[in-house]
């Protein structure tokens, strides 16, 4: 080996131990600083300070260290950490007479004490935390095993209306109007109509809102349909029913077809078109009475006009005509004519009165001609306990209160809702 070799393992010799006193003499210098702290009760500093020291040491050194480590963590209620430097302290101590070794014994039980509380206290947490996982789990099989059942209380339908005192609506699905009983069941599948009416215990559908080509007569008490004679067969003229009257009670029911002299009257009780009487005997009669000046035909002359005697809307008020041309109505009664230009259209009559529609607006005209804003509605109001509840996804549950609990409905089956279903449940 060159003399250059040896000089330059010696300084690599040299360097190594010199650093290694270092590194020896800093951690000193930091366990001093540490243990100061500790006896002037600045723990968290004095922990700060042995970490450091322990960056300059490769293990611990001796029983000093191990102690000051203990203690330190133990002060910290890091007791596994405390434990260690105990377990290293026993180890390096070689003087097991002394008091510090019998104070540390004690300090070395109290660590293992906490060390037991805190594996018991874990393990009534990690038992706690199972039942938790286990009622989770019980929870969320019961709300998927609700959610599955509810699949079938879904009804899929867009709207639904007001009920009646039949416990009947109409409702929508897919632009098509049908009809419901208030427990889901389909009483009146749906049918290509857009628009509805509903009076007295019946249900009209309609294809258009304004001069409607075909009516659909549902009724409500007899839980019948049916589908009225084409206007053409009223009229070969017409092509629309023109303006449709409220359906009454007794089954009346007005409409204003065009091209026609006459009004459409269908009796909705008997399924069909009220038929025009023979007047011959009755004009002689309104003659007889001074309630017409003459009559020829059905024509008639009243104030020296003559116009035509059309259909009765009952309580003896008939339609009149003035060259295919409604004109009014006329009171055979006390010869009281209702000029069309106030009283645009009138319904049959039912109840001791006629619907009367002025601009748009409802009246309700009783035989004297006396007008009056309001009318009982034979629809009467629904008294049932079902409430239509719409979903996010659109459709609909039916819910009922029975004896303190909620149930969705449908037909004649139930289910408890989804709060009282998990709550409720036993497995």
């Amino acid at each position: 080996m060159s003399f250059k070799s040896i000089i330059l393992s010696f300084l690599f010799v040299f360097t190594t131990v010199s650093f290694a006193q270092t590194n020896s003499e800093i951690a000193e210098v930091y366990v001093k600083r540490s243990e100061a702290l500790f006896f002037n009760s600045d723990m968290d500093k004095s922990l700060e300070i042995f970490n450091k020291a322990l960056k300059y040491m490769d293990s611990i050194p001796n029983s000093r260290v191990a102690k000051l480590g203990t203690l330190l963590h133990f002060e910290h209620q890091q007791f596994f950490e405390a434990r260690s430097y105990a377990k290293w302290y026993f180890e390096l101590e070689e003087d097991k007479t002394k008091e510090e070794y019998s104070d540390m014994l004690e300090t070395y039980v109290n660590i293992q004490e906490e060390i037991d509380k805190y594996i018991e206290e874990q393990k009534v947490l990690e038992l706690q935390r199972l039942k938790e996982d286990r009622e989770a789990k019980r929870l969320d099989s019961l709300n998927n095993l609700w959610s599955d059942k509810s699949k079938a209380f879904q009804i899929n339908i867009d709207s639904i209306y007001t009920f009646n005192k039949y416990n009947l609506a109409v409702f929508s699905k897919d632009g098509k109007l049908g009809i419901m009983n208030d427990v889901g069941t389909v009483v009146e599948e749906p049918l290509d109509f857009k628009h509805y009416i509903t009076y007295d215990g019946y249900v009209l559908m309609l294809d258009k809102p304004k001069n409607p080509t075909k009516i659909f007569a549902y009724n409500c008490k007899n839980k019948q349909g049916q589908l009225l004679p084409s206007v053409a067969q009223f009229n070969s003229n017409s092509s629309h029913f023109g303006k449709v009257m409220l359906p009454r009670a007794n089954g009346l029911l007005v409409a204003y077809p065009n091209n026609t002299g006459n009004a459409f009257i269908y009796n909705l009780e008997i399924k069909s078109v009220v038929a025009s009487s023979d007047l011959k005997e009755f004009l002689k009669e309104l003659k007889k009475n001074d309630i017409i000046e003459k009559y020829k035909d059905n024509q008639i002359r009243i104030n020296k006009q003559w116009l035509t005697l059309g259909n009765t809307l009952g309580a003896g008020v008939y339609e009149l005509y003035e060259n295919n041309t409604r004109y009014g109505y006329l009171n055979t009664s006390d010869g009281k004519i209702y000029d069309n230009k106030y009283y645009n259209y009138l319904g049959g009559f039912c109840n001791g009165n006629f619907e009367l529609l002025e601009d748009e607006k409802r009246f309700w005209l009783d035989a004297d001609g006396v007008k009056r804003e309001k009318n009982k509605n034979e629809n009467g109001n629904y008294s049932g306990v079902s409430r239509f509840i719409k979903q996010e996804n659109g459709s609909y549950y039916i819910l009922q209160n029975r004896k303190g609990k909620d149930y969705l409905i449908l037909g004649k089956n139930a289910l408890l809702n989804r709060k009282q279903f998990v709550s409720g449940a036993t497995f």
